[in-house]
């Protein structure tokens, strides 16, 4: 359920009943279109009061997220704090069942008055504003979204002007309407209309969500056309939204967040099933903690995704650097494997030095590995064997550059592996503390720039564990740091160490008992799911078969100067594993 008419009643008669009186100790302004306001409660403490007005993301609540303020704080922000710092909350209400609450605040003026202030919070998509008016005139003190007529003809949000409330939009009040009026304004719809879309654009204050889950609750089909709809369905919706407002205004209901996985989808008041199994209700005492619980989660997701972008678009920088490396490189490989054919000449020259003098400019020599005549020019300053110590000391040189060569390519190899491991722990990431590390990584390796010491403080997240059907433990590290622990500290030396076979993945152990020395021990189901996640947890997790490399723990070591996550093994064995099995679907979904 978006931030509609029936989440905003909800929310303003909580709020209006646990915070009246309550007194404004600080005021923050930790984003350009949102505001936190500290308040003291008298009986359960300090608490976070969060408004927004950001285009997406509009609402009000008692937020639980520790945000970052900017160190000199907006001028709206100053401003609310001269206005309404100290004041007390004497009201919070919606108006006109619309997407709007306007919260009274009693605070001392400059004459040290009691005077009143009113903040009103519109939350309407794009349009949302956050506004403070004196309400003994109605004139605007300030607004975190100011603009003129040239923006909008039907008003200005500017300070010194009068507050006009936004323009209706000519629905029906739900507190206010009766029966005889609601069906009135549903056969007014188009014929075409569904029975959910005319319930939204009959009545203010209810989503497209909203409208299709209360069908839905009434068992009625939210895409019937309007026009084939009578008085069993207009009643059957009449009644049922009455009473929602009822048990709203009583405090009688029970949000729900649905989830589908780890993916907040929407909130609501009531439960209502969902059309697929896979999605799962989550119930909260309040509306407050429901809406905290989506949009904490919801926003988590999205400054993730929103992460792991600009650090994969930053990587991919030095990847495609590498890459580009690569392919010159290989080229000049190419280039100093043609020089094979100085060394044939020059022994061609020296073979037939005999019938040549000083002087020549070519000669036409039979070659005596292909038996083929070919022509060889000659530098008529040089007699015959100069003229093949020449080429043999520039095939000599070339095969000294060659090996220098082969030596580059192997470095910019590990590059290359060690970025594309890198990309992987970003993209599989699942929180932001994961991606703090890595980004803590990519500082310490010189990739980014930034405050890595700050980080080294941070709490390390734990790799992540699974338990076999066999009853043992499998551990599957997060980024390349964590591999490095895990491997080399964390693990018995007899524990089985798992990896894709030349393929970015991460380090996979699987406790085995004490004494295990053989791997006829291990249990092929435990083999078999410790390799699904190796290779789940790999490059290669869109593949049907995919090698992974088993060993025990001791035969796995760092080389010296290697970089984070990258070992070395031997004595081990492979198993083909399938990432998209079902295995992968008991143990990770």
């Amino acid at each position: 359920m978006p931030f509609d008419g029936i989440t905003v009643r909800a929310r303003a008669q909580e709020l209006n009943a646990d915070l009246l009186d309550a007194r404004i100790d600080k005021i923050h302004q930790p984003e350009k279109d949102e505001i936190v306001l500290s308040i003291r409660q008298h009986l359960t403490g300090s608490v976070k009061l969060l408004i927004s007005a950001n285009a997406r993301w509009a609402r009000l609540n008692i937020s639980t997220d520790r945000q970052p303020n900017p160190s000199k704080p907006p001028t709206f922000c100053m401003l609310l704090r001269k206005y309404l710092e100290g004041g007390k909350i004497k009201e919070i209400k919606q108006v006109n069942f619309d997407r709007i609450i306007h919260i009274r605040i009693e605070a001392l003026d400059d004459f040290r008055d009691w005077k009143d202030k009113l903040l009103i919070c519109e939350f309407m998509g794009k349009h949302s504003n956050i506004i403070l008016v004196n309400p003994e005139n109605n004139i605007i003190i300030d607004a975190i979204k100011k603009y003129s007529h040239a923006v909008s003809s039907f008003r200005e949000v500017l300070p010194g002007k009068e507050y006009v409330s936004p323009p209706s939009q000519d629905k029906l009040n739900p507190l206010l309407t009766s029966y005889d009026q609601f069906v009135a304004a549903m056969w007014n719809q188009s014929t075409k209309k569904s029975l959910a879309a005319s319930l939204f654009e009959a009545y203010s204050g209810i989503s497209p969500f909203s409208a299709q889950q209360i069908c839905q609750v009434n068992g009625l089909d939210p895409d019937t056309a309007v026009d084939e709809c009578g008085e069993f369905e207009f009643s059957k919706m009449y009644t049922f939204i009455k009473k929602m407002l009822e048990s709203i205004d009583h405090g009688s209901f029970e949000p729900v967040v649905y989830y589908q996985g780890n993916n907040p989808l929407e909130y609501a008041i009531s439960e209502i099933p969902w059309p697929t199994s896979d999605v799962k209700a989550i119930r909260f005492p309040s509306v407050n903690l429901a809406c905290d619980n989506f949009y904490s989660t919801k926003l988590a997701m999205v400054r993730l995704e929103s992460m792991k972008t600009n650090l994969l678009r930053n990587l991919k920088v030095f990847l495609d650097k590498a890459c580009k490396k690569r392919f010159l490189q290989e080229g000049d490989v190419v280039k100093a494997h043609q020089n094979e054919i100085l060394r044939v000449w020059g022994e061609l020259i020296t073979a037939y030095s005999h019938l040549l003098k000083k002087g020549d400019t070519e000669a036409t020599l039979t070659d005596f590995y292909s038996g083929e005549e070919i022509t060889i020019n000659l530098d008529p300053r040089y007699n015959p064997i100069q003229n093949a110590q020449k080429y043999f000391k520039t095939y000599n040189k070339g095969q000294r550059a060659l090996k220098h060569l082969e030596k580059l390519m192997a470095q910019n190899q590990q590059e290359i592996d060690y970025l594309e491991t890198i990309a992987v722990s970003i993209k599989q990431a699942e929180s932001i503390q994961e991606i703090n590390e890595i980004i803590f990584e990519m500082e310490k390796q010189g990739y980014i720039k930034g405050n890595s010491h700050t980080r080294n403080k941070l709490e390390k997240s734990q790799p992540r564990s699974y338990n076999s059907s066999d009853g043992l433990e499998i551990l599957v590290g997060r980024n390349n740091y964590q591999n490095d622990i895990l491997t080399l500290k964390e693990s018995s030396k007899n524990d089985l160490w798992l990896h894709t076979k030349d393929t970015p993945g991460t380090h996979v152990i699987v406790r085995l008992p004490r004494g295990t020395n053989d791997i006829n021990q291990v249990p092929d189901a435990t083999l078999e799911e410790a390799a699904a996640l190796a290779a789940y947890y790999s490059k290669a997790n869109q593949s049907d078969k995919v090698e992974v490399d088993y060993t025990f723990r001791f035969n796995v070591r760092k080389p010296s100067g290697a970089k984070p996550g990258m070992v070395i093994y031997d004595d081990y064995w492979t198993i083909i594993a399938n990432p998209r099995s079902e295995i992968i679907d008991r143990l990770v979904k």
